[in-house]
């Protein structure tokens, strides 16, 4: 009776060791299947996932550098004395942004209130104004977009405010042809400020 007793109490540790491992094993494969699912679930259009280092850099930078392009269409608005110019302008910046109904800060009266990108457009048509833009640096890459923080200094009937922005520049990829042959592009286009 001893001797069952003493080998029971040395096989059910090893026993209890044995589904132990079963069980850590069964979770170690859990664990691996939900990383290559979550890997397979990342988003496929997501920067990180398409895109290096340096890569990342360089459309940081063509997104600091569209920003300054869209005021510098804006500044052309002053400029233009035909109808034919201002609608070109028109066409170009809402080339720019992903769509013409985002919102966007109303800089230009100066109400602090948001507005449609096409509304924007409608008061650099009706207003003299001029803009600069200071400090614009990229602050963040998010999956599909990048921060832009810069700081605009506009000046309108002979008033002259300071607006500190960060603005979004989404980077997606676009399905184009060239002939006979489809290739997917990446592009840059404003969003919301």
């Amino acid at each position: 009776m001893k001797q069952i007793i003493y080998y029971s109490l040395l096989i059910f540790p090893i026993l209890l060791s044995g589904q132990s491992s079963d069980r850590n094993q069964s979770q170690k494969e859990a664990v691996s299947l939900t990383q290559e699912d979550s890997k397979k679930t990342l988003n496929s259009n997501s920067i990180a996932v398409n895109f290096n280092t340096k890569v990342i850099l360089a459309y940081a930078s063509k997104s600091e550098q569209l920003i300054t392009d869209f005021y510098t269409y804006l500044a052309m608005y002053n400029q233009s004395v035909t109808t034919d110019l201002q609608m070109e302008i028109d066409k170009s910046v809402q080339q720019m942004y992903f769509s013409e109904k985002v919102l966007v800060e109303d800089f230009i009266t100066g109400s602090n209130q948001k507005i449609t990108l096409l509304k924007l457009l409608q008061f650099c048509k009706e207003n003299k104004f001029v803009v600069s833009i200071n400090g614009i640096q990229n602050i963040a890459v998010n999956e599909n977009s990048f921060n832009i923080k810069y700081q605009l200094i506009v000046t309108s009937k002979s008033v002259t405010k300071t607006y500190n922005f960060t603005q979004k520049v989404y980077l997606f990829p676009v399905q184009k042809t060239f002939g006979s042959n489809k290739k997917t592009v990446w592009e840059l286009k404003l969003g919301e400020f």
